[in-house]
């Protein structure tokens, strides 16, 4: 896991995710990869949001069956789709922050599969750890979407999985 980390951490200092916003010398997003991209970040938005109302239709027995089975299963294929889906849009975009944003879902999904496994192993602390891993990435990833004008990408996936348990 620290080296995951650390290529994170080179990654971003790479691509100027520390300071403010992106940098001058960066090629803007082309309108058409910029619509696109945000059109997929809200479809993301909903799918997250549509399987954090449906975690509570049958209660589940614990916390962590709910975090585990109804909230982290069901958002594997909806990162790796997302993932796939702008990660396409790499080649059109010429943007650094774009394609760190895009690139960012490989380790969120890492994670996530790991704190799936830790759930189901009962593994509270492991996946207690794995949530606060997930909720960091989740904080450089919408740095960077920010960095690269993508307002609607913009998104607090772990946040986003579990206010929709109460709406």
């Amino acid at each position: 896991m620290a080296a995951l980390l650390c290529a994170l951490a080179l990654t971003c200092a790479l691509a100027g995710c520390g300071g403010g916003g992106s940098s001058t010398s960066e090629a803007r997003l082309a309108p058409a990869v910029h619509r696109h991209a945000e059109a997929i970040c809200r479809e993301f938005d909903r799918e997250l949001v549509a399987i954090g109302h449906g975690a509570l239709a049958n209660p589940p027995h614990t916390t962590l069956e709910l975090t585990t089975q109804r909230l982290v299963k069901p958002t594997i294929p909806v990162l790796e789709k997302t993932a796939a889906r702008l990660q396409a849009l790499q080649g059109q975009a010429g943007n650094a922050s774009f394609e760190l944003f895009s690139n960012l879902f490989d380790p969120a999904i890492v994670l996530a599969e790991k704190r799936l496994k830790a759930g189901e192993e009962e593994d509270y602390e492991r996946s207690h750890g794995l949530e606060e891993q997930l909720t960091n990435l989740s904080e450089t990833q919408r740095r960077a979407a920010r960095n690269a004008g993508l307002a609607a990408c913009d998104i607090d996936f772990p946040s986003v999985l579990l206010k929709s348990l109460s709406e």
